[in-house]
């Protein structure tokens, strides 16, 4: 087992913590690596508001952005734990409405506008997997997206109105499980909205129900308090004048998503402390405290890779689990077995089995964002001393 030496760490992450603020990557950031459950570094810089100087530590709340898509890919699980679905059923089973999907392409007019087109029907039924592992076609390339622009926004206050729109009027951008393509938040809404017609409840209140409750979560949350909010972490963004305070967003967990709207791919907010509890649950196959939240057989189905070797897109050596990126061998740093996710906003984290490892970075940022941005490799890179 590679075992973490805690004096290297820290000073790792120390330079690394230094070096993004240095150059303008975030005003503030979190930093946490713990093997067999102790933490072996931690280190909180910088301050989560440029006004008031308000220090980041493990209490500061961020936006998580897409780190919400393991929590809803654990509450998913839990409805399949307590036998309300399976991870094989047929979408169409709970939603009608997408019994008959159909992929499109860009109609490109010759007046230079373009339209999304019906192009072939689809040859496979989605299935709850399919949406939580990134082989759905739902909002995953050009024409989605282009599709979801066009949402009214009376449907954007719920998941029920925008997975209703969506069933009845969203084209695929590729077949399904032919194809990978990152469904940024609409594939796994669709799935949290499965969870609310089998569970009989709103989808925040099942997540803090079956997941969260039995851990002690408070500070992970798609409505944060007005007290939470006095501690959210400022979006940090820059112009040619330096870093500033980016305030569009206002009071809303992301992207101007109504509170309402319990996005299961990006719309929770919390603190390292919160999701560190989250993560060392699932490194402990699905129980913290003597608490069991979810069966070995769900984390299992979690961290297992699900698209087809044949799938298009899918790399060499990461893969797609339910609601988690997956190392498989080959990675030139990352042991096989990794996994976890990111956020948009610079939010990171990762659970290593084999060697007992868990980790967390906690950010938000314009500037430099979550998979495969340069501080979340460093970070990566700073743990395994590559």
């Amino acid at each position: 087992m590679y075992e973490l030496n805690g004096n290297l760490l820290e000073k790792r992450l120390n330079g690394l913590a230094e070096d993004g603020l240095a150059e303008g990557m975030y005003s503030g950031i979190a930093l946490r690596v713990l093997q067999n459950g102790s933490v072996v570094s931690e280190v909180c810089k910088g301050v989560a508001d440029l006004d008031t100087g308000r220090q980041v530590n493990g209490d500061t709340f961020f936006r998580l952005a897409s780190m919400t898509k393991p929590v809803t890919a654990a509450a998913v699980l839990a409805a399949q734990d307590r036998g309300l679905l399976t991870v094989f059923d047929e979408v169409r089973k709970y939603l009608p409405e997408y019994g008959e999907m159909w992929v499109g392409r860009i109609d490109k007019r010759e007046d230079g506008t373009v339209a999304c087109v019906p192009a072939e029907r689809a040859r496979k039924q989605l299935r709850i997997h399919h949406l939580l592992s990134h082989v759905n076609g739902i909002a995953s390339g050009e024409a989605g997206n282009l599709m979801m622009e066009t949402v009214p926004p009376g449907n954007m206050l719920s998941l029920k109105g925008i997975t209703e729109w969506m069933g009845k009027h969203l084209l695929l951008d590729f077949q399904p499980d032919e194809v990978t393509g990152y469904s940024g938040t609409a594939a796994q809404d669709v799935a949290a909205r499965i969870v609310e017609i089998v569970s009989g409840m709103p989808f925040d209140e099942f997540v803090q129900k079956t997941v969260l409750d039995p851990l002690g979560i408070t500070e992970i949350t798609f409505t944060p308090t007005d007290e939470q909010w006095s501690r959210m972490m400022c979006m940090f963004n820059k112009n040619e004048r330096g870093g500033y305070m980016d305030m569009s967003l206002g009071r809303t967990t992301f992207e101007n998503f109504p509170i309402t709207y319990f996005s299961g791919g990006a719309s929770l907010a919390g603190t390292m402390n919160a999701y560190t509890v989250f993560m060392e649950m699932l490194r402990q196959e699905g129980t913290y405290n003597n608490v069991r939240v979810l069966s070995p057989a769900a984390v299992n189905l979690m961290r297992s890779p699900w698209p087809l070797p044949s799938t298009v897109g899918i790399g060499p050596v990461e893969t797609w689990g339910l609601g988690v990126r997956v190392v498989r061998d080959g990675h030139p740093f990352l042991p096989s077995g990794l996994f976890g996710w990111s956020g948009a906003y610079g939010t990171h984290f990762w659970i290593d089995p084999a060697n007992r490892i868990s980790a967390i970075m906690m950010r938000n940022s314009r500037i430099d964002g979550g998979a495969g941005a340069p501080t979340t490799i460093k970070f990566e890179k700073a743990v395994y001393e590559v």
